[in-house]
């Protein structure tokens, strides 16, 4: 890992069906997913590989398994696909032998105790969530949207996150229309530590995190695909947004003649993402107003 930037703790939550588990894949394939049986089936089709995955049915144990993929020393990434649904099974588990506070006060120190984990690791650690919309309390209070998580979980766990995104689309952006929003505004929470993420961002947490200067590895045996990624990058970000499409079709119908076309696909899908991401940058640094008055970055 680069030493000069401590691997990112993030929380990405969204409502199902948006591609979250899918970008996951793409995005960490040397990752070890913690996931349920079967919830890591649209990976392999889509990706054209098979992801390291293991099953935990509690929070205790996903803060040993990312001991144990650190001690293991072939992952850069642990991702934990429901997080949600592992502190459901957390607070289930807990409630055979505690109740009230007690209850609570162990579910927190069982997520405290996956965060300092997840800090130390030297890893970077990405919790997918479901999405709980925002409310008003009886006394009158708005809560933002959020994280899916049980008590004050909601509001404390994006506190302890470098980055915090939400799941969204945009039918009008071609290709994969899933987007993520760092700026939730007054209705949902969203974060970013490194002030560096365009909102709204391409659904590509890997090249988000790359584009904030962090390292994110890639397959041994796609080793060609950095090299090409940026290769479309730069040459994306010097011309005109309009000839996207064409010059896009032409790398991807050239990269076939010798690749899998899973993987050309997403190389040129990290190509472009990272030019959007770019662009974006030279955009809000472009002028002194304008789009920085806007604060598109949402922190």
């Amino acid at each position: 890992m680069d030493t000069k930037k401590v691997p990112a703790f993030c929380c990405v939550y969204g409502r199902s069906g948006l591609g979250k588990t899918t970008d996951a894949g793409y995005s960490f394939p040397k990752g070890l997913f913690l996931a349920a049986p079967g919830a890591l089936k649209p990976i392999p089709p889509l990706c054209g590989y098979a992801p390291s995955e293991m099953e935990v049915r509690t929070m205790d144990e996903a803060t040993a398994a990312i001991a144990a993929a650190r001690d293991h020393g072939s992952y850069d990434s642990v991702i934990v696909d429901d997080f949600s649904f592992l502190a459901e099974q957390t607070f289930a588990a807990y409630e055979r032998s505690y109740s009230g506070y007690k209850l609570f006060g162990q579910l927190r120190n069982a997520v405290l105790a996956f965060r300092n984990a997840a800090r130390f690791a030297g890893l970077h650690v990405i919790v997918n969530c479901w999405e709980r919309s925002p409310k008003i309390r009886d006394s009158g209070d708005r809560i933002r949207g959020g994280p899916d998580l049980t008590g004050k979980l909601p509001e404390q766990l994006p506190a302890m996150c470098d980055l915090v995104l939400r799941a969204d689309t945009d039918p009008q952006r071609k290709g994969w229309p899933g987007i993520y929003r760092v700026n939730g505004g007054v209705d949902y929470v969203g974060k970013d530590r490194d002030d560096g993420t365009p909102n709204p961002a391409p659904m590509n947490l890997g090249e988000i995190l790359r584009h904030n200067g962090y390292v994110v590895g890639r397959l041994a045996s796609l080793d060609w695909q950095e090299a090409v990624v940026e290769q479309i990058a730069s040459s994306l970000t010097q011309s005109d947004p309009k000839d996207d499409i064409p010059t896009l079709e032409q790398v991807y119908s050239h990269l076939l003649a010798e690749h899998d076309p899973r993987h050309v696909r997403w190389t040129v899908r990290d190509g472009w993402d990272r030019a959007q991401l770019r662009r974006a940058t030279q955009k809000r640094h472009a002028t002194f107003f304008g789009p920085q008055a806007a604060n598109p970055f949402g922190l």
